[in-house]
């Protein structure tokens, strides 16, 4: 018992000094995670399942950008108030989001064809029902994919990299009084007010380093805008067609993959089925004025999304590939410099498109 309470010590030791780390050191930590996805690229298609170890990666780094945020956001005094439920819900989806496409190769490596798509299934299942579980219970509103999406650091971290520093906490210590006016609020303060006009301005003496100085004065809104930057918006209220037309969207997934089992992965039938699902699901959603801007980005993702549809089969098998891959080679073989990044694409496109959970996943 004393050494797995040591051991648990040590645990817990080592992670607060983690969080500390990246607390105090967010761009390093931003650049040991763009490092760690950017492996995941160069792994894919060098050896033997590289594409599942590749994609085993890739969720790791995702993983990793995921927990550093939630310390960042913790540790900042504008974090997020969100009920405990509601949070473990949304944490729940991200996780699963980040990892789906990892289930359904490994799966396929380890089950074949039958195994991936009743994990396939499963995973689609238990998305859709947490999904409406924050929809109608929680009134979640129009749902992001993911639901947590990786954290504006810039915002976030601003509020640290503008503490005064030992020049400017030792400038506001040396402070000293004027002769001259009248003190806004004491003799001390950093502003006063003349005399005759009345009009507030800053002490001479109050005037800080130079890379500190704004024309605003001391005290008087210096963190509105990081404050504005950091505003979290309550999801809109719904009405009923825009619920049921979030509702139809969240089980859109569902009806397509009934539609294949029962017509077959290549019928156009649950293609068209689900095209006309997210169009309709749009047409629901009516104008965006009345929403928030983070419900504006969603609903412009899935309205980009539409274009999914000509790299998602059948459409994809009797039309658009050979024109795709057609135009990919002319510019590869008649650009220059473009062919290092264009042939493996070229190359690993048509693997890609068959990837469940790349093409049809939102």
């Amino acid at each position: 018992m004393a050494t797995k309470s040591k051991g648990n010590e040590f645990l817990s030791q080592v992670w607060e000094k983690y969080k500390r780390y990246v607390s105090d050191f967010p761009e390093t930590v931003s650049q040991i995670e763009a490092t760690s996805r950017l492996l995941s690229y160069i792994i894919a298609g060098r050896f033997e399942d590289s594409q599942v170890f590749s994609e085993l990666v890739y969720l790791a780094s995702n993983l990793l950008v995921l927990v550093n945020d939630t310390i960042i956001k913790n540790a900042s005094t504008f974090a997020q108030k969100i009920p405990l439920s509601v949070e473990k819900l949304r944490r729940f989806l991200t996780v699963l989001e980040y990892g789906e496409v990892f289930i359904e190769m490994a799966a396929y490596r380890r089950w074949g064809e039958t195994g991936k798509w009743v994990l396939i299934v499963i995973i689609q299942l238990t998305k859709a029902i947490w999904r409406l579980i924050l929809l109608w219970k929680h009134h979640g509103g129009i749902q992001p994919i993911p639901p947590i999406a990786p954290l504006d650091r810039d915002k976030y971290t601003k509020q640290f990299k503008h503490n005064p520093t030992e020049e400017m906490q030792e400038f506001q210590e040396n402070l000293e009084g004027e002769t001259e006016g009248e003190s806004v609020n004491g003799p001390n303060e950093m502003t006063f007010t003349l005399k005759r006009s009345g009009k507030t301005i800053r002490r001479l003496s109050a005037a800080p380093p130079i890379n500190f100085r704004s024309w605003r004065l001391p005290g008087h809104g210096g963190n509105e805008n990081e404050k504005a930057q950091l505003t979290f918006y309550n999801p809109t209220k719904l009405s009923k067609q825009r619920l049921w037309g979030e509702t139809l969207y969240i089980a859109r997934p569902l009806i397509h993959l009934f539609g294949m089992y029962v017509c077959g992965t290549m019928s156009w039938k649950p293609w068209i089925m689900s095209g006309t699902i997210d169009i309709a699901s749009l047409c629901m959603m009516g104008d965006t004025k009345d929403m928030n801007p983070e419900e504006k980005r969603e609903i412009k993702r899935r309205s980009l999304l539409l274009l999914y549809y000509l790299l998602r089969s059948p459409f994809f098998d009797s039309y658009s590939k050979m024109k795709i891959l057609s135009t990919l080679r002319v510019l590869a073989d008649n650009v220059p410099g473009l062919g290092i990044l264009l042939r493996p694409i070229i190359d690993y496109l048509p693997s890609w498109q068959k990837v469940y959970f790349y093409l049809w996943s939102a």
